[in-house]
């Protein structure tokens, strides 16, 4: 019975899980239910492994029991499934899970195979898509050009005041179209572990030469680098190399000779601490790093069927809030890049909590900056490292907006929410994306708030971490 879950196992865990393509559902709603097959086939590994013991103790038949190998390795694989649960480091169980299968396979008798050969399938064909998907993604080839082939170029730079960095990846032919809630699996080749890949949402895109409301390019004039091994910024630079992100033009237009996707990612441990060590030997320039993408994935909310949304996002998790909020500008001004689907949203309500101020006042005056002026749009931004300050952050007053010290308080404020909009009449949906206790906070507000009678709200949330 432990075997037969583990299809399933490996089919909730894969990132190209046929059952997220006919269901919509997301990925991390099948990752709980990897999870919860995962406990299921463990508990009956376990209860199965100290049957045989029990058994083989009554009878007192030990070597005819160690003497069997599928029985020994069965043992051994109960044994790291039981450390799976205990642990809690990703990477960790995923390795263990496919030392598991290996052993399994490598070691069990061959009247066991059937029960494994359903996984291993799904192992390969998740395997042979993420490839397809790589190759897809990178290399296009162009038959009539000089170089034939091209891949996709990136550059990225790390801002120490606001501990973010800006990974920006050209797409020299893009051939798919990007929404909100995509995500990527970035990887980088050239290490001893170049096959490992991280999730991260795309922030901001540029697609099909049309800039978004608001473009993210690299600020260069911050700078003062020289952006002629760029070759988007070179094609697209002033001749002085200086490119204002605020303005969202440059010489000759805004047309890009290919589409870009910006991601921010905070630097903690490992993979991520090891760009912000290239980024600080280039000594705040933009730098060149082979970065590889596989996908897109994700789930779009369909923010669009409702009158108000209150976004409340914690830290990064600003890159999942940005999307829909070009997205919202777009359909409500007929866009012609925009779907054909109009917007019913009336007003939308942004609660940014981070804890550097610099980070605030970057995508301030870039993503947000188009929305800040509009009037069915207003924002709260919260800093939660004391005696924060940055020139960038004061200059929100400019923009009419300022920091706040502290946390937001989500239950009186998703209550005043809900109570206006079942005073109106009209629906509210709260969207949410950052840490746990920011998505558990939020999600018991909404709770109570169904509770006291307000039927017209609908929660989302968009995975911080996995």
């Amino acid at each position: 019975m432990s075997f037969a879950n583990f299809p399933l196992l490996w089919l909730f865990g894969a990132r190209n899980n046929i059952l997220i393509w006919a269901t919509n559902w997301s990925f991390a709603t099948f990752n709980i239910f990897h999870r919860h097959v995962a406990r299921v086939a463990t508990l009956q590994a376990v209860a199965h492994t100290v049957l045989y013991i029990v058994i083989y103790a009554r009878t007192g038949k030990w070597w005819k029991f160690l003497n069997k190998a599928y029985i020994l390795w069965g043992i051994v694989g109960t044994v790291v499934m039981v450390l799976l649960l205990v642990s809690s480091l990703d990477r960790i169980r995923i390795v263990s899970y496919e030392f598991f299968l290996i052993t399994h396979i490598a070691f069990s008798g061959n009247e066991y195979w059937q029960y494994l050969w359903p996984s291993v399938a799904v192992w390969i064909f998740d395997r042979l898509l993420r490839l397809v998907r790589l190759v897809y993604c990178n290399l296009h080839v162009e038959m009539f050009a000089r170089t034939r082939m091209v891949s996709s170029t990136s550059w990225m730079t790390y801002d120490e005041v606001a501990d973010v960095i800006r990974l920006e990846i050209s797409l020299r032919r893009q051939r798919f179209r990007l929404k909100p809630g995509d995500y990527f699996f970035l990887y980088q080749p050239f290490r001893w572990t170049g096959w490992e890949s991280h999730p991260f949402t795309v922030g901001a895109w540029t697609q099909d030469g049309n800039p978004a409301p608001n473009p993210s390019i690299s600020r260069a004039s911050e700078y003062s680098a020289d952006t002629s091994h760029l070759p988007l910024l070179a094609d697209t630079a002033p001749e002085n190399n200086n490119l204002d992100a605020s303005d969202g033009e440059s010489k000759g237009g805004s047309e890009y000779s290919g589409s870009i996707m910006t991601f921010w990612i905070r630097p903690y441990d490992g993979w991520t601490q090891k760009l912000r060590q290239q980024c600080l030997k280039a000594k705040s320039q933009p730098i060149n790093s082979t970065i590889l993408i596989e996908g897109p994935y994700g789930h779009q909310v369909p923010v669009w069927e409702y009158d108000s949304m209150l976004m409340i996002v914690g830290g990064t998790g600003i890159a999942s809030a940005v999307p829909y909020l070009h997205d919202h500008i777009r359909r409500s001004a007929g866009d012609r890049n925009a779907p054909q689907r109009r917007t019913r949203i009336q007003d939308i309500e942004l609660v940014w909590t981070t804890k550097q101020a610099a980070f605030v006042g970057d995508i301030a005056h870039q993503e947000l900056k188009p929305l800040l002026a509009r009037s069915d749009f207003k924002a709260s931004f919260y800093s939660t490292m004391r005696h924060a300050h940055s020139s960038r952050a004061n200059e929100l007053d400019d923009l009419g907006y300022s920091i706040i010290s502290g946390r937001p308080y989500l239950q009186p404020l998703i209550m005043s929410r809900a109570c206006d909009a079942s005073s109106a009449g009209i629906s509210l949906l709260i969207f949410v994306c950052g840490p746990v206790s920011m998505a558990n906070e939020a999600r018991r507000a909404t709770q109570l708030a169904m509770q006291h009678g307000h039927r017209g709200i609908k929660y989302a949330e968009d995975s911080f971490n996995w």
